[in-house]
């Protein structure tokens, strides 16, 4: 395929024109007559579009009496988006086209590969797909208003209870959806390091959440190890959270400090983070070879060494990002030799609170610490220990992280 015909697409505006030259021959192009039911509800989602000329209906229920045009894209738009986050990979609604179409389409595989070379796509991707759920629910409210003007009187109870189960099902779909999307953010797998032994947990308190954590390789073998935590909760939280993964990945190089990455990562987000929302974030930068980490904190939650000569709390500290521009990060070297190990987590551990109204604490954090043999299993453990505390009628407050490093 011509990159050129590639570089109007909107969703691409951001690339190189050598990142464009590198994609254009992985899309192959397709011509469809008008009418054409290019792809049905349920069908495997093997292909990503980008369409280039005519139009195409989105049609959800297909041939039913519950028929619904979710929308009708034009040139520039794409499609198939969601059967990149569902996890069986099917097509949430059929494609049928309105007029003549010429789409470019492309394997989910190598779309994968172009989100993890250029992370600020995946948030041009969500913010679309934000749109189209919105634009989604209001179609549903209103034919929904449409049908309850149509009932009779004698039925008015029975419709508020049936707008209410379908919005309530509804939302529960839309923030499913968002939870997948935001689990595929998050690193595939724990990286393997001869010699060391790397775990992480995470736990949301809601479907969408503010926490993540992130393991980032550098060419020469060393490691970056992320944990971070977005002030607030909900969605905006969760837009947030996928707003820094993309930075964080887009800053990182392979001469960069963990300071130099925190203090580049702070002057993007300041700019496009709420007002009264932050960051807070460390990253430790792993060099197996030397056993030891670097270490720069922006306002998380103080790490514990935790080995045979006790539990240490590391005290590198910096401002949250996002806050102000122009800030500054120390950075700390912390050695981890055989048989010792390196916790990060985030507050939702030490905020949760038992029913007589008791935090955890990092101090009860700590004393869980003392007297043990350190290793990755320590998750498991903290969270019985949390479980003890909080009691069986706890509702989760707040979500919860770990990342272990550990030196065999």
């Amino acid at each position: 395929m011509n990159p050129e015909r590639l570089r109007g697409v909107a969703l691409f505006a951001s690339l190189s024109g050598a990142e464009l030259d590198r994609l254009a021959p992985s899309f192959s192009l397709r011509e469809f007559p008008a009418g054409t039911l290019v792809f049905g509800e349920g069908d495997p989602s093997d292909f990503f579009s980008i369409l280039l000329s005519g139009e195409v209906e989105i049609v959800k229920a297909l041939g039913t009496s519950e028929e619904r045009l979710l929308a009708v894209l034009g040139a520039g738009d794409f499609l198939g988006e969601m059967g990149l986050f569902d996890r069986d990979g099917r097509r949430a609604a059929s494609a049928r086209t309105r007029s003549a179409v010429e789409w470019a389409e492309i394997t989910p595989q190598t779309f994968e590969e172009l989100l993890h070379r250029q992370p600020a796509i995946t948030f041009r991707l969500l913010r679309e797909m934000n749109l189209r759920w919105r634009r989604s629910e209001a179609d549903t409210i209103r034919d929904l208003q449409i049908k309850n003007l149509a009932l009779s009187q004698a039925y008015q109870e029975l419709q508020q209870a049936q707008a209410e189960l379908i919005e309530k099902e509804k939302l529960e779909h839309e923030l499913e959806l968002a939870h997948v999307i935001q689990a595929s953010l998050l690193p595939g797998e724990i990286p393997r390091l001869p010699g060391w032994q790397l775990a992480a947990h995470w736990q949301p308190a809601r479907a969408v959440s503010g926490d993540f954590y992130d393991f980032l390789p550098y060419p020469d073998g060393r490691l970056g190890v992320v944990i971070a935590d977005v002030s607030g909760k909900g969605m905006p939280a969760a837009l947030v959270m996928a707003v820094t993964v993309s930075v964080l990945r887009s800053v990182v190089g392979p001469e960069t400090s963990p300071a130099a990455i925190l203090e580049r990562a702070n002057q993007v987000l300041h700019n496009v983070t709420p007002p009264n929302m932050f960051i807070t974030c460390l990253y430790a930068l792993l060099d197996p070879a030397r056993e030891c980490l670097r270490i720069a904190n922006a306002g998380h939650c103080l790490p514990f060494k935790v080995a045979a000569s006790g539990v240490e709390e590391l005290r590198p500290t910096g401002m949250p990002l996002g806050l102000w521009p122009g800030m500054h990060y120390d950075e700390i070297e912390v050695m981890l030799e055989a048989g010792s190990g390196l916790l990060l987590y985030t507050d939702g551990m030490v905020e949760a609170h038992n029913p007589q109204g008791e935090m955890f604490g990092v101090s009860r954090l700590e004393a869980s610490l003392e007297g043990r043999r350190f290793s990755p299993q320590v998750v498991e453990e903290l969270l019985a220990r949390l479980a003890d505390f909080s009691g069986e009628a706890w509702e989760q407050e707040d979500d919860v992280t770990f990342v272990v490093v550990y030196n065999e």
